[in-house]
């Protein structure tokens, strides 16, 4: 079909700036609207591909590129997330590269992120989790009200990180402020000043790694002047990147996880492996903590199912419509069932190089808490709380009573 036969993607709105509001509604409509829409983006536009069966041919489609060069100078804004990654002669990211670049960089993180190193984190997230939820039990045995995201769901996966890269105590709490003003930020400027942050402190470390315990810094450093040819401006580039994917994203899953088991009568909440295994990938259905996909550029006019992408478009995986939808009938409810897969890890040669860790850590997370507290409840007084916009969403507040064993349940648990 010729170009000026296509359909025109129609515009839709969706939030494009962090706010203490939960989005996945908009998120969800948006894509029945249309398989393909269009989303205006700091005075842009962007293509949005929403439908399942689209959006497994576009993550798989080689003209769907994520090369950074390609980026619209338009988009190259102080603060917005693509644009705080640097120019391509500075470093490139596996996220944002293709061709032998990407391999090469793939290649590398692959010799990080082995089976064998995913099995020996399992026993140091066990230990991390039960030391956090043993805090927990000294302090709320009186039953108490607590919000499960600051004491467990998003210090698990950052303290992990944290002792995965090196780094000592103290910064964990600089690492958690300074990644929420990357991400959440409503103010640009904040935003782009973090970033700055973060990477000036990377670049810190790289030069003087004496403060650094032996982790993933230190490796990447020592491979510098190694057959791997690695730069210290790859080194900096690339654990900013750990830092603000290797556990935002996971502390997204693992409370939304806990949320809905928290909603189920505690005799129907998951007990076994195959149980939270099964709780877990239905999560990532229902709650993708990345709603939409990364940045991809189109490098030529595409027929997308008769929707025209023209060329140098940049597009969007609207992963949390193409996850809620089956068949073309809407599949919004939490219903744990093997038949309901999902994208929320990509597909492809982009798919997600750290699935299985995020995987272990919020399975691990969940088995770890609901024998700890079989008769935790949600808060009755209390609202669950969410920060999103349409790339990024996450429990802000999970309000929950840490209730004793043999305790009484709500109303709505019995």
């Amino acid at each position: 079909m010729k170009s000026e036969e296509l359909l025109e993607a129609p515009h839709v709105d969706v939030p494009t700036i962090p706010a203490p509001v939960d989005c996945m509604s908009r998120l969800v409509a948006a894509g029945r609207v249309a398989p393909v829409v269009k989303v205006d983006y700091y005075g842009g536009t962007a293509w949005a591909v929403c439908d399942m069966d689209l959006v497994r041919a576009a993550l798989t489609d080689r003209r769907l590129s994520k090369d950074i060069e390609l980026t619209p100078d338009w988009m190259r804004i102080p603060g917005v997330m693509l644009g705080a990654q640097p120019r391509a002669e500075v470093a490139r990211t596996m996220v944002m590269s293709e061709g032998p670049e990407h391999a090469r960089i793939r290649r590398l993180h692959a010799e990080i992120f082995t089976p064998r190193n995913t099995a020996t984190w399992a026993a140091q997230l066990a230990r991390l989790a039960e030391e956090l939820l043993d805090e927990l039990a000294a302090e709320s045995s009186g039953g108490g009200e607590v919000n499960l995201v600051e004491r467990y769901t998003y210090p698990l996966p950052l303290v992990f990180i944290c002792e995965l890269l090196g780094l000592q105590p103290e910064m964990h709490a600089v690492m958690r402020r300074i990644t929420d003003d990357i991400i959440y930020s409503p103010d640009q400027t904040i935003r782009a000043g973090s970033v700055g942050a973060l990477a000036g402190a990377v670049a810190g470390w790289a030069s003087d790694p004496s403060t650094l315990k032996d982790g993933l810094i230190t490796g990447l450093l020592e491979a510098v002047d190694g057959e791997a040819a690695i730069t210290v401006n790859e080194v900096v580039t690339w654990t900013v990147g750990l830092v603000m994917a290797g556990y935002e994203s996971t502390a997204s899953l693992i409370a939304a996880a806990i949320l809905e088991a928290l909603r189920k009568p505690a005799d129907q909440r998951p007990r076994t492996e195959a149980e939270i295994d099964a709780w877990i990938e239905e999560t990532l259905r229902v709650h993708p903590p990345f709603p939409h996909a990364t940045w991809r550029f189109a490098t030529e006019d595409l027929d997308l199912g008769g929707y025209l992408i023209p060329e140098g478009a940049p597009v969007q995986i609207n992963v949390a419509a193409a996850n809620r939808c089956r068949n073309g009938e809407p599949a919004d409810d939490f219903d744990v069932n093997p038949a309901r897969n999902h994208i929320s890890f990509g597909l492809g040669h982009h798919y997600c190089l750290g699935a299985p860790l995020a995987r272990l850590e919020a399975g691990l997370a969940l088995s770890a808490f609901l024998p700890r507290f079989p008769n935790a409840r949600l808060s009755g007084t209390t609202e669950v709380g969410w920060e999103s916009e349409w790339m990024t969403r996450r429990i802000k507040v999970l309000p929950v009573v840490l209730a004793a064993a043999g305790s009484s349940q709500t109303d709505h648990e019995r």
